[in-house]
């Protein structure tokens, strides 16, 4: 059987921390502020626990929407309404700019892919606004955070009785 992998390891892996290795893209290309690279990284890191199984034998990988969603979810429980203005500050404005710095990454070693990534996995699969504003309107405000906590919280959370509960099981009998 053959086994080979998947995943494209010909690029030499950056011996260098990832602050120093940031600062080199920098030096090239300084449209990201370093922050926007850790940030990318984290998600990353978001998105493998959230997407991904864990199999001993196989490198972990998510695809580009995967880590977008990853991306999303962190920037709202982080930076809740104001994740569109701090990303924007950043220099990340859209879906497609997450790809480039995912594959600047990629590039330097910091990260690995598969044969199949492709930059257009990034393609606007959301509007910064549709992710980042929207769910900040009136009526989904308090809808969005509450289930932003429980898909990311690692425990499951018990139910409290109500008052009400007590009383209305006492006067059914």
């Amino acid at each position: 059987m053959d086994k080979t992998s998947p995943f494209d390891h010909n690029f030499v892996v950056s011996h260098l921390p990832l602050p120093q290795v940031v600062e080199r893209i920098r030096q090239k290309d300084p449209r990201f502020s370093a922050s926007a690279y850790d940030f990318v990284r984290r998600s990353l890191d978001q998105s493998l626990r959230k997407f991904v199984p864990k199999e001993e034998d196989r490198p972990a990988h998510v695809r580009g929407h995967q880590l977008l969603e990853g991306f999303r979810q962190l920037a709202l429980l982080e930076f809740g309404p104001m994740a569109k203005t701090v990303l924007n500050e950043w220099g990340i404005e859209n879906c497609s700019q997450v790809g480039e710095i995912v594959f600047q990454l990629v590039q330097h070693g910091i990260l690995g892919k598969s044969e199949t990534d492709r930059p257009e996995d990034f393609q606007e699969i959301w509007t910064f606004t549709e992710a980042f504003v929207t769910p900040f309107q009136p009526q989904k405000a308090a809808l969005t955070v509450r289930k932003l906590r429980r898909e990311l919280s690692p425990a499951p959370r018990i139910r409290r009785k109500r008052k009400n509960d007590s009383t209305s099981s006492s006067k059914k009998t």
